[in-house]
């Protein structure tokens, strides 16, 4: 993955976004998620894969907005305001009560509760892999790898007020 990934406050629960849904896409799984706005809890996004690993990811995203009943943000990604020549830079982004390192310390499913946090952990990210990693079938076609090199993306993260 490419990206950065930041922390609100406790109670930033409500999420919704443009972009491929309603359940997880990566940029190898997209049949089946058609581009459209979606909506529901940080919580609903997460996936119980028994290894519990990297998951809720939405792919193709113009903007996801955050809020906690009071205050939100929205975060738009780099559209606005660029060359109409140029292509429109679509992002990836994923909203957790854990973080990866979290994840990667558990070993089955069940030990992800006991590690949740108050705090909304976002993943916002210019690329990240796609599915597989050779473990329990195919590995990752290199199209859809992370290669080395310079990445760089411009998202704005805008405060409203409900």
């Amino acid at each position: 993955r490419v990206g950065v990934t930041l922390e609100t406050p406790a109670g930033f629960e409500d999420l919704a976004w443009l972009g491929r849904g309603p359940h997880e896409t990566q940029i190898d799984r997209l049949a089946g998620a058609p581009v459209g706005v979606y909506s529901g809890s940080v919580d609903e996004q997460y996936v119980p894969y028994i290894l519990p690993q990297e998951n809720g990811n939405k792919t193709e995203v113009r903007w996801f907005a955050l809020n906690n009943g009071e205050v939100g943000i929205r975060c738009q990604f780099g559209w606005e305001g660029w060359a109409k020549d140029e292509p429109i830079r679509l992002l990836e982004f994923s909203a957790h009560h854990v973080t990866a390192a979290d994840l990667f310390a558990c070993t089955h499913t069940n030990e992800v509760a006991d590690r949740r946090r108050p705090e909304t952990i976002i993943s916002i990210d210019a690329r990240q892999r796609g599915a597989g990693t050779g473990s329990c079938g195919p590995q990752t076609l290199p199209k859809y790898c992370v290669e080395p090199g310079a990445y760089s993306f411009t998202y704005s993260i805008i405060p409203f007020v409900l």
